[in-house]
């Protein structure tokens, strides 16, 4: 059997934030928001994005331990003598978790040619496999009309270890005869790709997310894609 013959019989597990949709400017803006409620001074919209990937949480713990004064020359945070707060961070996840729940549709679209795709994949096996927090998730999905496209949708608070922990992936296939041969997993970060290789399945790598694409290639994708188009072929769309 050909890998394309393999792809178009498989499972996909479909990352979401950067991969399916174009959501950066809103989980920014709610980085933000947390930040100035807590007397900080925003970051720019790039350096905030750099630090999502790893669940809520983790995003807050990075943007308010950013040092204001390199906000325009890394997304990585600074060193500080001390971690910030717990109770810090807290408060910070009240404050975007207010902000975003009104805002996380503002600007969050599908990615050019995703609609499409996912419409042609109807007839597939489709899970989700997300940090992000399932209210969250659901919202968005529900928000773009596309939450019925999944069979299983795995958020960040559905399971003990979130991505790059390939047992976030198991967990969409829990239940069913599924194996890891029988799945594709597509992703636009470097936990995206661990996971799936830790899983032990293909993954391919969008190129159009929220990761540089030179951070992302030295990942070692199976593939890397940089249009819908072009990741339809990879799934074998159509054939």
């Amino acid at each position: 059997m050909t890998g394309q013959q393999r792809s178009a019989r498989a499972a996909v597990i479909f990352d979401l934030d950067g991969t399916l949709i174009d959501s950066g400017a809103d989980i920014a803006a709610a980085a933000n928001y947390a930040r100035q409620a807590l007397g900080m001074t925003p970051l720019p919209a790039a350096v905030a994005i750099g630090h999502v990937g790893d669940g809520v949480q983790r995003l807050l713990e990075r943007v308010l331990a950013h040092d204001d004064r390199r906000a325009t020359v890394s997304p990585s945070p600074s060193p500080r003598s001390a971690p910030v707060a717990a109770e810090a961070v807290a408060a910070g996840l009240a404050h975007f978790s207010a902000f975003y729940t009104e805002h996380l549709l503002d600007t969050t679209r599908l990615y050019p040619g995703i609609a499409e795709l996912l419409a042609r994949l109807a007839g597939r096996s489709l899970f989700l496999a997300t940090n992000k927090p399932r209210r969250f998730t659901l919202a968005i999905l529900a928000g773009l009309g596309i939450e019925r496209c999944f069979r299983r949708i795995v958020a960040g608070d559905d399971v003990a270890a979130r991505k790059p922990d390939p047992a976030h992936l198991a967990a969409c296939l829990a239940g069913t005869r599924m194996e890891p041969a029988d799945v594709i997993a597509v992703g636009d970060s470097p936990n995206d790709v661990l996971a799936a290789r830790g899983f032990g399945c293909r993954v391919v790598a969008v190129g159009w997310g929220l990761t540089a694409a030179a951070t992302l290639a030295a990942a070692r994708p199976d593939a890397f894609v940089a249009t819908a188009a072009e990741l339809a072929r990879e799934l074998a769309v159509g054939d």
